[in-house]
């Protein structure tokens, strides 16, 4: 049988039926249990439209019925495309029109008929507010053609119920089996596609490299819309591991992570260095028994010398190990931590290739750079996007044909310097990207969003190094004639525009922004004001 993502699923149940699939808050779901439920689930949403070259809506907070419904649309064939509930409905509206989505599943959205959606099954409608009950039809008024057009709601359990046993089409084994949507330079989010043989490879690397077993609990941190939260669930299903979500509410407070990743019995942890750096400083690791911890892993963001060997110096033993590489890529290197890395003051490697991943460090003209010398990497190889969905113009930027003439490499705009000894060390970029909070942004995006306030005549956007947070984003704004800029006010018009790790963090107002000799906006110096 052709491996898919769902027979991963499905030789966990046949090996490993009676074990914890999911924990969450309480209760644990088996992998008997969760192929009983995906394929339910899937049997319906296939009823309503999810199927090969559809994109479906996954809005969901952490829960098990965010797992249930990812592996019921993986079943379908479906593509499905991560949302935040806590996304301004405009950019999830962008989204749905950009990737034209008709199906939505998750928390119920933010707007009837958002983005062109004609059916919604939703975790829980009874109690939602002004949703609609289960089964309910919505006018959701005239849509772009100028016809009207109707959603029908479902709650997720009655969407169960509802299922055909008969039901019997299978995942394909091939092709796109998410969109990741990522910052975009011209003020729309881009969606990358991820390939079902990304997954795969990526998922039997980790579990290769990490050596995960039945008897491993993998915390579960990363937002769903994160690529980081592949490895927390795909590679958990393939060693037949139990996934523990982090639930929302404990992630704005280090000391309960901590006491988190001790009462559960976490073996395999993976975040955003900043996540485990407020844990280190206000979540008093050594009061928490950490025994079953085995393995600490971090990307996104650099990880700070400082910051590690603080870390190392409260977890009990553990390997630690920084993981890299954009969405476009995966992850594409890694590196273990030493105790030479601990002992010296210089930057956490990027590290060496994983398997079957092959790295380039080229100039301008794409050419490799002498030995020693910084260029950006490209990378290439099975975990690397087929491009950007329905952007053939953006597609071609970064992708490029590979060096070594198989098929091609990403073009990741990160300047890198290999060691003599071939491990590779990153430098920063070689454009305007931010890399804060674990996401890569783009300036632009902000300020296209900054821009459409009535009150600001031009705005620029610049990072400010944090040694938490990698980067702080600072708006430099100044103000239309006549017009005041009040702080809350754009702050609060933000909110509406752009998701929570995007959301400026210092604010700074100029009468004029300032220039270089060439008439561009000095970034340089608002950096430095």
């Amino acid at each position: 049988m052709t491996q898919t993502l769902f027979t991963l699923l499905e030789s966990a149940a046949a090996r490993h039926g009676d074990r914890p699939a999911v924990c969450y808050e309480g209760r644990t779901m088996t992998y008997r249990a969760l192929l009983d439920s995906a394929n339910r689930l899937a049997s319906a949403l296939a009823e309503y439209g999810a199927g090969p070259g559809q994109q479906v809506a996954f809005c969901f907070r952490k829960s098990i019925d965010a797992i249930v419904t990812m592996f019921a649309l993986v079943r379908t064939g479906a593509c499905y495309v991560p949302l935040d509930p806590a996304w301004p409905a405009e950019r999830c509206a962008m989204i749905c029109e950009d990737a034209s989505i008709r199906l939505w599943t998750g928390s119920v959205p933010p707007a009837v008929g958002i983005g062109g959606i004609a059916r919604a099954v939703c975790t829980s409608l009874t109690g939602a507010g002004s949703a609609p009950g289960s089964g309910a039809t919505v006018d959701a008024g005239t849509g772009a053609s100028g016809a009207s057009r109707n959603v029908s709601f479902m709650s997720l359990a009655d969407a169960m119920q509802s299922a055909s046993p008969a039901w019997s089409p299978r995942e394909p084994a091939g092709g796109i089996a998410n969109l990741l949507f990522t910052s975009g330079s011209t003020g729309r989010p881009k969606g990358v596609q991820i390939t079902t043989l990304s997954l795969l490879h990526y998922s039997q690397w980790v579990v290769d490299f990490f050596g995960l077993t039945t008897e491993d609990r993998v915390a579960n941190h990363a937002p769903y819309n994160f690529d980081l939260s592949t490895l927390d669930i795909f590679a958990a299903v393939r060693a037949g591991a139990a996934m523990i979500p982090v639930p929302e509410k404990l992630k704005m407070f280090p000391y309960q992570m901590a006491k988190f990743i001790a009462d559960e019995r976490i073996t395999t942890w993976y975040s955003v260095p900043s996540a485990l750096i407020m844990m280190q400083l206000r979540g008093k690791f050594r009061e928490h028994d950490l025994s079953a911890l085995r393995h600490v892993i971090f990307a996104g963001e650099v990880m700070p010398k400082p910051a590690l060997q603080a870390l190392a110096a409260d977890l009990p033993p553990v390997t630690l190990t920084n993981l890299y590489g954009p969405t476009e890529t995966n992850v594409c290197t890694y590196h273990s931590c030493t105790a030479v890395d601990l002992a010296d003051d210089g930057p956490v490697p990027i590290g060496v290739p994983i398997s079957d991943t092959r790295v380039w460090i080229v100039d301008d003209a794409m050419q490799s750079v002498p030995a020693g010398d910084a260029g950006e990497l490209l990378v290439a190889g099975p975990t690397v996007t087929t491009g950007y969905f329905g952007d053939a113009t953006k597609t071609a930027e970064r992708l490029a044909p590979a060096p070594d003439g198989d098929g091609m490499a990403y073009r990741t705009g990160d300047r890198v310097r290999a060691r003599a000894d071939g491990v590779l060390m990153f430098e920063g970029r070689i454009d305007r990207m931010i890399k804060a909070r674990g996401h890569r942004i783009e300036p632009g995006e902000i300020e296209a969003a900054l821009a459409k306030h009535p009150a600001v005549k031009e705005a620029a956007v610049v990072p400010i190094p944090d040694p938490v947070f990698g980067n702080r984003i600072k708006a430099c704004l100044a103000p239309r004639d006549g017009a005041s800029l009040v702080e809350a006010d754009l702050a609060a018009f933000c909110k509406t525009h752009l998701p929570p790790y995007m959301l400026p963090d210092i604010w700074a107002f100029y009468p004029a922004l300032p220039r270089t000799d060439r008439e561009k906006i000095d970034l340089q110096q608002l950096m430095s004001a």
